[in-house]
């Protein structure tokens, strides 16, 4: 019987132990990505007329990042790792547009407008 008892004590400290790590491994993390405030925001305009231009797919180089543009051409990537990040665009009827190289560091935001050309220009 004492022996049944130390072992479910056993049991249930070992138990609460490995929530605390969990928990502790979480809170970190999150912590972590709250550090992260590294962003590259813009607008996409048409190179012709300067209207904003809606929907436009915008991706970063060599990473699965992608988002589109809102109805005032805006968009934006937050929480990202220092380093060099290139931007690309893609949108029916015009041609695609890479920018420069972004060196992107700890607690900077980058500001990128793009001038999109149609296809046929």
């Amino acid at each position: 019987m004492k022996a049944q008892v130390l072992f479910i004590a056993l049991v249930v400290l070992v138990g609460l132990n490995s929530f605390k790590s969990e928990k502790k491994s979480s809170e970190a993390a999150t912590t972590q990505a709250a550090m992260l405030n590294n962003s590259i925001t813009g607008l996409v305009i048409d190179n012709s007329t300067g209207e904003a231009l809606a929907g436009v797919e915008i991706n970063i180089e060599g990473t699965q990042l992608k988002t589109y543009t809102d109805f005032d051409g805006k968009f934006s990537f937050e929480s990202l790792q220092p380093g060099d990040y290139k931007v690309c665009t893609k949108y029916i009827s015009y041609k695609q547009k890479e920018s420069r190289s972004i060196k992107v560091g700890r607690n900077e935001m980058h500001t990128l407008n793009l001038e999109l050309k149609t296809a046929n220009e």
